[in-house]
């Protein structure tokens, strides 16, 4: 069986064809429009009549798994063509636009995306058509996968895993400067409507000091990198506890100052 050596599940699909018929020279990334576990996505897979499957499925919780060994071409981009080349990579998603990814997730499938390319010689290639070996299921048909998140993310993605493979350090971030406001002069502005690593990084700070942010995101704390209305709530809510400038729950050098104690 050939599979990557980070799949920690296995349920193999009978919606395949054996061997595929053309070398490996692509990856197709999709969004599975749900946050399920690696076993829920496999389960969907394995039943016939549902005639879908990928080469491998990431969970909402990061965890990889594969329904369809390498050698062969599953049934999931739309294209004969295209999944005869590519190694299509299923990711657990937000149900609604822009169909966001949870960090777990996301990390999984840079590990997963560099594995391939390693074993299979490959150096990422996204020029945003076919000429490409980065393809998406919406260059083949009326569909939004994998959304705009993922979408959003492919040149990261691409520049990212290129720097693994060459064995290019990791840039260091910037230094860490106070203003007048008391935070690094590099924060982003947060609001409702945001998503990312940073609004993640607030989402933890307001739980650490017991601000409600709901029971959304995987565990179910408040925690899933949405600048939600919850959110936007308790930013509002810490700005009056602190006698911070009222900004109608935007979160800027102030708010991010006051919740990691920087004067």
């Amino acid at each position: 069986m050939s599979y990557s050596k980070l799949v920690s599940y296995v349920m193999l699909s009978p919606n395949c064809n054996k061997p595929r018929n053309a070398p490996i020279d692509r990856i197709t990334i999709h969004c599975v429009v749900g946050q399920c576990t690696a076993e829920a996505l496999g389960d969907q897979f394995a039943s016939p009549a549902r005639k879908a499957s990928s080469n491998y499925g990431i969970g909402y919780d990061g965890r990889i798994a594969c329904y369809v060994e390498e050698e062969n071409r599953s049934w999931c981009s739309g294209s004969r063509e295209n999944d005869h080349r590519a190694i299509t990579i299923e990711v657990a998603s937000d149900t609604t636009h822009p169909y966001a990814v949870n960090p777990a997730a996301y990390a999984a499938l840079l590990d997963l995306v560099e594995d391939i390319c390693r074993r299979h010689n490959m150096t990422l290639k996204y020029t945003g058509d076919t000429s490409g070996n980065m393809t998406m299921h919406r260059w083949f048909e009326a569909t939004a996968c994998p959304g705009d998140y993922l979408v959003s993310k492919y040149p990261d993605i691409e520049k990212e895993v290129n720097r693994r493979l060459s064995g290019e350090p990791l840039a260091e971030k910037p230094k860490e400067e106070k203003t007048k406001e008391g935070y690094n002069v590099n924060v982003r502005i947060m609001k409702q409507g945001d998503s990312g690593e940073d609004v993640r990084a607030l989402q933890i700070l307001l739980k650490g000091n017991d601000y409600n942010l709901g029971t959304y995101g995987p565990k179910r704390d408040g925690i899933d990198c949405q600048y939600g209305p919850a959110t936007a709530r308790a930013v509002r809510q810490l700005e009056e506890d602190r006698g911070l400038d009222q900004d109608n729950g935007i979160a800027g050098p102030q708010v991010m100052g006051c919740l990691l104690g920087v004067k």
